[in-house]
């Protein structure tokens, strides 16, 4: 059963007021996270920061020189030999490990469950999401399941545009197995035939016509950020709820690196989102 925070929800915006959105601390909301969650929601919310993990890993495993992502859930020193931690991460990354390298885990046993990747060549990182996908989409919260499952469809649609607009081939892009993508790696219908399974198929379609890169890129997080809001309509300060913010929040980091214009504006859309969060509530019970 889920767990509500009235106390934390409702507090949310005064944690941010002192600060411009160009100062967005996300590692103090992490932080203050850690403090006021049960132990096991708090590890919900490090579930929904692998993708940072997930970065720092690639970086390390494939030597790119990027710079280290402090919001994950593992140490930078982690990644320096993984050799030593490889066993410390969760099982996706020692599948990918095992595969990548061919040493074998601290694990007597990697798990052979078969991934498209085995049966088409694919660049590294795409053979990772699908371990990771394979891993997250069959996590036991039903927000976790639904939002990675969305995430995994809206890259798949968005790699399939881009090889169709450059003459690419499709599946060797396409992360996993399943009716989505055997439509985008066989269909040649405009919209891949996915119109009665993707609602916003053409919306996305739309999107991606878009010339300039930070403004497609925009309308994609807004995309993103609907959808949240709709696996969430009806929790206020359900665990779901705080779950959904830290999408938020990943989003407005993101965006104050990139574009302060367009980090200021979803820094007011996260705070209205929180108000009207304990707004709602008062109206429904004066009904």
């Amino acid at each position: 059963m889920s767990r509500n925070y009235y106390y934390l929800v409702a507090g949310l915006p005064d944690l941010f007021l002192d600060q411009e959105s160009k100062d967005f601390n996300f590692e103090r909301i992490i932080d203050d996270f850690r403090e006021h969650l049960h132990p096991s929601d708090f590890e919900l919310i490090e579930v929904m920061n692998l993708p940072f993990d997930n970065e720092n890993f690639l970086n390390a495993i494939l030597k790119r020189k990027r710079e280290y992502s402090v919001l994950g859930r593992f140490g930078k020193e982690h990644f320096e030999d993984l050799n030593e931690s490889i066993a410390l991460f969760p099982k996706y990354f020692q599948q990918f490990y095992t595969k990548f390298t061919g040493k074998q885990t601290d694990e007597d046993e990697v798990s052979d469950e078969s991934f498209d990747g085995e049966k088409i060549e694919k660049t590294p990182e795409v053979i990772f999401n699908e371990f990771f996908y394979q891993y997250i989409t069959n996590h036991s919260n039903v927000f976790i399941k639904d939002w990675f499952t969305f995430l995994q469809n809206l890259q798949n649609i968005l790699a399939a545009i881009s090889c169709r607009n450059s003459n690419t081939e499709i599946i060797p892009h396409l992360v996993g197995a399943g009716s989505v993508q055997d439509a985008l790696a066989r269909s040649q219908a405009p919209d891949f035939g996915l119109k009665r399974d993707i609602e916003y198929i053409d919306r996305l379609l739309a999107i991606s016509e878009i010339s300039d890169v930070l403004d497609r890129e925009r309308r994609i997080d807004l995309l993103k950020w609907e959808m949240v809001n709709e696996l969430v309509v009806w929790e206020y300060f359900s665990t779901e709820f705080i779950l959904a913010f830290m999408v938020k929040a990943q989003m407005v980091y993101r965006w104050t690196k990139l574009d302060a214009k367009v980090g200021a504006e979803m820094f007011k859309m996260l705070l209205s989102d929180l108000r009207s969060t304990y707004e709602m509530p008062k109206e429904i019970s004066n009904k």
